[in-house]
């Protein structure tokens, strides 16, 4: 499992016009069929894992350069699209109460899947993903965008973002499974950030190795628990004794105690399993075996047509309605033999560049 990177984004409300958003949508889409149509659709899924180049497609589309929107709007613009477009690849989940459909999307689209078992590994992997995010790293960060984006084959991407009211920002996270699988040892290929949080309790991270295997370690030689005070050396009686405070959940340690888990997905797994109960089991491994947690936080395209804020530009309809144009005849262009289709848009790329040079080479003379 490869966590693609982690973008910082200040927290923005409120939501692009609809003229403009229902642009998007077409844009957005048209882009990402492309991209799957020229290149292959696990290409697509394998492009939404950097950050860089998902920020890239919101921008060019004119959304802000750095509003937290930008995931939501992307997210559901491909989405609308979708719902109207058969594609070799889907989208599901989202922001809010849209991330609980995330399930149910899935298995709608079982039916074109090589097999059964693919839907089925989507959902508990994708759900891991949520669940590393949330418990494992601990930034300050609340999970409250979880989506996934995959072919039917299995190939797929899950892009999530966290909010931290406080500091008014939002934090996006990627993550793909075109590397070998492993849910919990991340590898980052990029990091986009504004800021970094001075302390992160990253159970994720390869610093954290051995502490992951020593909480499971804590779990079996179940330590005493004491919720009153703790005075006087008396009270260790050959076995570690922990008082730890009154915001511990104390009931559900017990039942972790009693389960056992055999790995660090089967404890963040258990039910009622929250941020404090993984906290506390891993500042009780500390205790036990002295071995300190790392707490380090795991940490070029702008406007194309515009941005809707009018920064640098007012989006230029006129201009956009042009590009939705110059794409939908290339997508009704199928028939023609694909490298003529990739022809066609590497000969775009480069007038747009000529073009590029030639103004910059006008405003330096």
């Amino acid at each position: 499992m490869e966590r693609g990177g982690v973008s910082y984004l200040p927290l923005h409300y409120g939501k692009p016009p609809e003229n403009l958003y229902r642009k998007m949508v077409t844009l957005t889409g048209q882009i990402c069929t492309l991209i799957s149509e020229i290149y292959s659709p696990k290409e697509l899924v394998r492009r939404f894992s950097d950050p860089v180049w998902f920020h890239s497609l919101s921008l060019v589309t004119g959304f802000d350069w750095n509003s937290s929107g930008t995931t939501t709007t992307t997210i559901h613009a491909l989405k609308d699209y979708l719902a109207n477009h058969d594609e070799p690849f889907f989208i599901s989940g989202g922001k809010g109460k849209s991330m609980k459909l995330k399930s149910g999307e899935i298995e709608n689209k079982s039916q074109h899947m090589q097999s059964a078992s693919i839907a089925r590994r989507l959902i508990r992997e994708s759900d891991y993903i949520a669940k590393i995010d949330s418990s494992l790293l601990q930034d300050g960060f609340d999970i409250y965008i979880h989506s996934l984006i995959a072919d039917y084959r299995g190939n797929y991407s899950v892009v999530q973002q966290g909010l931290n009211a406080d500091r008014r920002l939002a934090r996006r996270y990627h993550w793909s499974n075109l590397e070998e699988y492993n849910p919990v040892e991340e590898q980052r290929n990029g990091i986009t950030s504004a800021t970094t949080v001075p302390s992160a309790l990253d159970l994720s991270s390869h610093l954290n190795a051995r502490i992951r295997q020593n909480m499971l370690r804590a779990i079996r030689e179940k330590p005493a628990i004491m919720q009153g005070s703790q005075s006087t050396l008396d009270n260790f009686s050959g076995s570690p004794v922990l008082n730890l405070g009154v915001r511990v959940p104390f009931e559900k340690l017990r039942e972790i105690y009693e389960y056992e888990p055999s790995t660090i997905m089967d404890l963040v797994s258990f039910p009622g399993a929250g941020k404090s109960t993984i906290r506390a089991i891993a500042y009780i491994s500390e205790v036990i075996t002295g071995e300190k947690i790392s707490m380090e936080d795991p940490v070029r395209y702008s406007y194309a047509l515009g941005g809707k804020d009018g920064i640098p530009k007012p989006v230029d309809h006129e201009d956009y309605d042009m590009v939705i144009g110059f794409f939908r005849e290339v997508l009704t262009a199928y028939g023609m033999d694909r490298s003529r289709i990739e022809d066609k848009i590497q000969k775009l790329a480069k007038f747009s560049s000529d073009q590029t040079e030639y103004v910059i080479k006008r405003q330096q003379e």
